[in-house]
């Protein structure tokens, strides 16, 4: 049988088969809380039936198994061929690509012959520390595997993550919103992104109904009601339905709820209604230290002014809600409660932006279509894998307590992620097409969602940012070196595999001793 076992942290793909980490053997590695994850690609093969097995793994070691599906990636988009460097793109489109993890149910997904899995393997936190052998057995042929579990855990969560999640999922899985399947396609899709260590969710307006005579009324049973159902899933943390928006990139009106001009009499007379009532509500239901409210999304140079004066309306009608928004850095000091800049735009800003937390604002950091410009970190399918898993090396590196990404499972209208994955995109009077990936981190599979594997590099970025702020409790100077060796900005990071593999290595040694 041929086969290669390749790291998790990098890309693979069906028609390569040399890899920076590939061995004949798995060896694997994780802290206590956390998974240890491998691929194997197999090749040559004249079927997709296959049977996998494992030797005796140690107590507290459960396996999953995935296949890998290809993925299409159509083309580069938004880099044309004189621009290309390093890295930017990690390949030429069109090619095929392993992000999808798909429910294993025996069978490979082949491309002329070559197919892969993915193996995670679950440690929980009883687990006896140490080091096993054991075995993958692939159609009766045994392949050597390495289990070292480290006495670290993996710390409570700290860093809040929200990766816009959409219930969409019905036109992709056939279902009828609210019925049975769609309640249990919900709570997969919940169990994913809590698995990946997303805290925070998007919730929506409460009920309003006009009454005539600038005068409304706010029913906040449904918020509350949806509030509840993300709570029992896990998330603790959540981002109010935003104020306002746009009507177009290049005018400074912001528009609010029914389309008001937010500097008109009507909008004050409206939010001086819905802003006291809506804090009134967060405060009777504990919620205003975990609820923040965004205002309008991502302001520029044409709405700078009338942002900075909605943001000042409302907090003096609602002085402890917390306003957050993502934004490129521009005249809105003092605006906002929570910044969350492009990671480009605080590497390029940092001063500045940095004086916003000391006037006591809290700072995070967001991508999304952009950057897209060279060597700047993003989670496209045209980066490096690692591209994706040092994203929130950076909230450490720079004290960045919250990470934003609008798409979880935002497929565009007509896309199908499978085989289109930088689609045509409407916003406000901009029309644009995305970068790959861009629009989902989420498979809408045949029996649920199934994960990228860029999702569970996303996951062991927050736990590797949770680990580093462990250490730096007890020795900051050495978590500040391990992070530097391989994150040294947004902009400049070790892309050798192996010797980020090497580095994750010290990172759980150090929190062994």
């Amino acid at each position: 049988m041929k086969y290669t076992v390749v790291s998790s942290a990098e890309f693979t793909y069906p028609d390569i088969w040399e890899y920076p980490s590939a061995s004949s053997r798995a060896d694997t590695f994780a802290a206590r809380g956390s998974y240890a994850t491998f691929q194997v690609l197999l090749g040559d093969r004249n079927t997709a039936d296959v049977d996998v097995s494992f030797g005796r793994l140690p107590d507290g070691a459960e396996p999953e198994v995935y296949t890998l599906t290809p993925i299409v990636v159509e083309r580069n988009h938004g880099i044309e061929p004189d621009q290309r460097k390093p890295h930017y793109p990690e390949r030429v489109a069109p090619y095929l690509l392993y992000d999808c993890l798909r429910t294993f149910d025996g069978t490979l997904d082949l491309t002329n012959g070559f197919g892969g899995i993915y193996v995670s393997i679950k440690i929980d936190e009883s687990a006896a520390p140490g080091d096993y052998d054991s075995s993958i057995v692939i159609d009766g042929v045994e392949i050597p595997l390495h289990l070292k579990i480290y006495s670290a855990k993996i710390p409570a969560e700290t860093l809040k993550v929200i990766i816009g999640y959409r219930e969409n999922f019905v036109e992709y899985h056939h279902v009828e919103a609210g019925s049975e399947e769609f309640l249990e396609l919900r709570r997969k899709y919940l169990a994913m992104l809590r698995r990946s260590r997303q805290n925070m969710q998007y919730v929506s307006w409460p009920k309003i109904t006009a009454l005539g005579n600038n005068k409304w009324e706010f029913d906040f049973a449904p918020l509350l009601a949806q509030i509840k159902r993300y709570e029992e899933a896990g998330f603790p943390y959540f981002q109010l339905g935003s104020i306002g928006g746009r009507r177009s990139w290049h005018e400074p009106t912001i528009i609010i709820y029914g389309g008001m001009d937010a500097m008109s009499y009507e909008a004050y007379c409206f939010l001086s209604q819905y802003i006291p009532a809506l804090q009134k509500f967060l405060e009777e239901n504990d919620l205003l230290e975990r609820a923040y409210m965004g205002v309008a999304d991502e302001p520029n140079d044409f709405n700078c002014t009338t942002f900075r004066a909605l943001c000042g309306l409302i907090h003096k009608l609602g002085p402890k809600i917390r306003l957050l928004d993502a934004m490129s850095y521009g005249n809105l000091h003092g605006a906002l409660d929570v910044w969350v800049p492009l990671n480009a735009e605080y590497d390029k800003h940092m001063a500045e932006i940095e004086t916003l937390r000391d006037n006591g604002s809290e700072i995070w950091h967001y991508v999304c279509c952009g950057p897209r410009e060279y060597s700047y970190i993003n989670r496209f399918m045209d980066y490096p894998l690692l591209s994706t898993r040092y994203l929130h090396w950076g909230n450490y590196k720079y004290n960045l307590t919250g990470y934003l990404h609008w798409a979880a499972n935002c497929y565009q209208p007509g896309q199908d992620p499978f085989k289109l994955n930088c689609p045509e995109h409407h916003n406000a009077d901009a029309v644009c097409y995305l970068p790959a990936g861009d629009t989902h981190i989420v498979y809408p599979g045949t029996d649920g969602p199934w994960m990228s594997i860029r999702l569970e590099a996303s996951r062991e970025s927050t736990e590797e940012y949770e680990l580093l702020c462990e250490l730096a409790k007890t020795d900051k100077a050495k978590a500040d070196a391990i992070c530097d060796k391989v994150f040294k900005s947004f902009k400049e990071v070790e892309y050798d595999v192996n010797a980020f593999i090497e580095n994750k290595k010290a990172l759980l040694e150090a929190l062994s001793e």
